[in-house]
């Protein structure tokens, strides 16, 4: 009895099929790396949410070291700088790289608390009046910082973005 074999061979896939589906495979993996949630420090809560740039924020409550206000990596940082007024900063390279495109009117919620945008400013770094920025107000009051202008070279900025939101 003569048994004919067969001979099952799969077709050899094209190299453009191969480079297709690495190169899907490569830029699966890095839209999931970039958009994947960052760890935040445990202290901190979605407290902050902007809509009309569609900001929904970690915060973190910070304190002065000395005269300086030091934002953490990746969140926001809440300096209560007066029973009604406080104080959101951050990197203008993470958290708040779309607060440039907030406008006037413009409103928010801080803490369960609703607020309206009010004024926006862009002030040279060397003049700021962080005196005025942390300083007691009649209404609840935030305000937001982040860097703003030509990069100095070593993480900073020339200039700070400055957006002043009393509550509604």
């Amino acid at each position: 009895m003569n048994k004919r074999s067969r001979n099952f061979r799969l077709k050899r896939p094209k190299i453009g099929m191969v480079l297709a589906i690495l190169y899907f495979t490569i830029a699966a993996g890095l839209t999931a790396y970039i958009f994947m949630p960052k760890i935040a420090d445990a202290s901190s809560d979605e407290r902050l949410f902007i809509p009309s740039i569609g900001l929904v924020a970690r915060v973190k409550d910070i304190e002065k070291q000395g005269k300086t206000l030091t934002p953490p990596d990746t969140i926001a940082g809440a300096y209560k700088a007066s029973s009604n007024k406080t104080v959101l900063i951050g990197h203008s390279s993470t958290i708040f790289k779309d607060l440039k495109n907030i406008t006037y009117g413009d409103r928010f919620k801080f803490d369960d608390k609703n607020y309206r945008v009010n004024k926006i400013e862009i002030v040279e770094k060397a003049t700021i009046d962080m005196g005025e920025i942390v300083r007691e107000t009649e209404e609840n009051t935030v305000v937001i910082m982040t860097c703003y202008g030509e990069p100095l070279g070593t993480q900073d900025y020339t200039h700070r973005l400055i957006v002043t939101a009393e509550e509604v």
